[in-house]
């Protein structure tokens, strides 16, 4: 028999394989929920299943596992102490938590007997690893709010695909800036660049989209040059080592700092005056062509700087925000206790999906393989840095915990309910996103359930604190499902993180149990050490 193969990752079409399974499955969902025609828009994330084939016609099945949708936060005046109301709504964490469910249900019946079809019956440790050819993959129709959707507007193509459409980051702050009419600004002295873009390797000109100043306001590009480099109006150059980084306009003239002198031709020979390490590769721009607005502008993020970090500069154009930080998720007014989900997937990177609860009873950490962006503004310089490269420095993990780097690709297939979709279908003059969440996961007979402010929608205020007003989600019903699985097993089946426990212990204590998982994420606190950690008076609760 072949060794099974991981088709997915060779696949060109895998990207869109994903978005549609992901958009099918939205679409068999009741109409509950659903953004208002023509007047609402919503976001849509969702957790996939590959499983690898030993088949090279179709090497993988697909299957959507969670979905969920949703743009909101709540504030920190409105969080509770008994794990009653879901604090974020935003759709990366609704699929996620919807996810959860599904592992609490697959671990069931793996302890059980009846057959998991993810997961390996337990081991003599008590706990259960995935089934061979398993891989999860993080779906989101949207760029995550954060630090993933900080980029320049002219560095938000692929290297892989230049198509992209209008900017849709956050749900408080859909607003980006610069957004006055950009005017193309033709220039004579470039009119040859327009032949020279696509020169031959022996014309020394190589031609590709200028790459993404990662750290684009840790420095400025003077910097890390030469000190004989000279500030260089883009009427005499027509070139640009990889990172350029655009000053703001003059009365008369845009400059732009680069790290090599002027130069008429090439840009390998130019590039070869400084007296730092510069990709070979680098750009020709053609600034007949260049939206010049575009060129010195960003797209912003609501997300905002974690009060005890690094802040925002503020500054118009590209100095507007500071990347690689961590960022709470906007509220109206309130502001909220939420990290953003650019920040959120980070700590999925290193500490798994799973959680603490879960991790008493799996093996390892459930970490995404890849990460699919829906057709939407995307920079992968930019979501790699915040996805997982600020995460490098920490060290000192637990067996079994890693850096995880996952593949990050974009789909061509739009979201029919995404605010570029119906902005184009719609004579409304302003779109607002729903306020509603979706949360399915793929159990049998599973109730879609629809949330609105943190509860389930419809609930009336009188009934706020009784068992039905909860969504499925939440702390107090995940907890709820952690201890019916505990309750279930044997104590030849019991993992021994939970062995010799009190039947007293709150959800708080469960989790600082699982002290594998403690570790990982006390390593991961020391990169992150202005990380806004829920107080301990938010998870002092008890199962019912």
């Amino acid at each position: 028999m072949a060794a099974l193969i991981h088709g997915w990752q060779e696949d060109p079409g895998f990207a869109d394989k994903i978005a549609s399974a992901c958009y099918q499955q939205y679409n068999k969902l009741p109409r509950k929920g659903k953004p208002q025609t023509g007047k609402e828009w919503i976001l849509l994330a969702a957790v996939v299943m590959t499983v690898s084939r030993d088949d090279l016609c179709t090497p993988y099945d697909v299957k959507v596992l969670s979905v969920g949708t949703g743009s909101k936060c709540i504030g920190q005046t409105k969080m509770n102490k008994q794990g009653t109301v879901l604090h974020d709504s935003h759709a990366e964490v609704v699929s996620r938590r919807a996810f959860l469910r599904y592992l609490y249900w697959q671990l069931n019946n793996a302890y059980r007997g009846k057959g998991s079809e993810i997961f390996l019956s337990p081991d003599k440790n008590g706990r259960c690893s995935l089934k061979l050819g398993i891989e999860f993959h993080l779906f989101t129709s949207h760029t995550p709010c954060g630090d993933a959707s900080i980029f320049r507007k002219d560095f938000e193509k692929d290297n892989a695909d230049e198509n992209v459409g209008q900017a849709v980051h956050d749900t408080d702050c859909d607003r980006t800036i610069g957004e006055t009419e950009t005017k193309k600004r033709t220039i004579n002295s470039l009119e040859h660049s327009k032949k020279t873009r696509h020169q031959t390797a022996d014309e020394n000109c190589t031609s590709l989209e200028c790459g993404d100043d990662k750290f684009l306001n840790e420095k400025t590009l003077t910097d890390t040059i030469c000190d004989n480099s000279s500030k260089v109006s883009i009427d005499d150059a027509t070139c640009a080592c990889k990172y350029p980084r655009l000053t703001e306009p003059s009365a008369k003239s845009r400059t732009l700092e680069v790290t090599c002198k002027p130069a008429k031709k090439c840009c390998t020979e130019c590039c070869s005056q400084c007296n730092i390490n510069i990709p070979s590769v680098v750009t020709c721009i053609d600034t007949s062509t260049c939206n010049t607005d575009d060129h010195r502008d960003i797209h912003r993020t609501g997300a905002k700087c974690v009060p005890t970090g690094d802040q925002d500069r503020l500054q118009p154009g590209v100095d507007y925000h500071k990347v690689g930080v961590l960022r709470t998720k906007p509220g109206r007014g309130d502001r909220t206790l939420s990290m953003s989900c650019s920040d959120k997937i980070a700590k999925w990177n290193v500490l798994g999906c799973q959680g603490a609860l879960l991790s008493h009873f799996i093996t390892w950490p459930v970490y995404f393989q890849s990460i699919v962006i829906g057709s939407c503004p995307f920079n992968l310089d930019a979501m790699q840095r915040a996805v997982f490269e600020r995460c490098i420095k920490i060290k000192n993990l637990p067996e079994g915990y890693i850096i995880q780097q996952p593949r990050i690709v974009r789909s061509q297939i739009p979201f029919i309910h995404s605010k570029q979709e119906v902005q184009q279908g719609s004579s409304e003059k302003k779109l607002v996103p729903s306020p509603t969440a979706i949360i399915w996961y793929a159990k049998p007979n599973a109730q879609v359930s629809v949330a609105v402010n943190g509860y389930r929608q419809g609930v009336t205020a009188k009934n706020l604190g009784k068992p039905g007003s909860r969504c499925s989600i939440c702390k107090k019903e995940l907890f709820n499902e952690f201890i019916q699985l505990k309750t279930a097993l044997s104590r030849e089946q019991m993992p021994q993180t939970l062995l010799c426990r009190s039947e007293s212990m709150t959800y708080f204590d469960y989790k600082q149990a699982a002290t594998e998982y403690c570790q990982a994420r006390d390593q991961f606190l020391m990169v992150f050490d202005t990380w806004v950690v829920t107080s301990a008076e938010f998870q002092q609760f008890f199962s019912e």
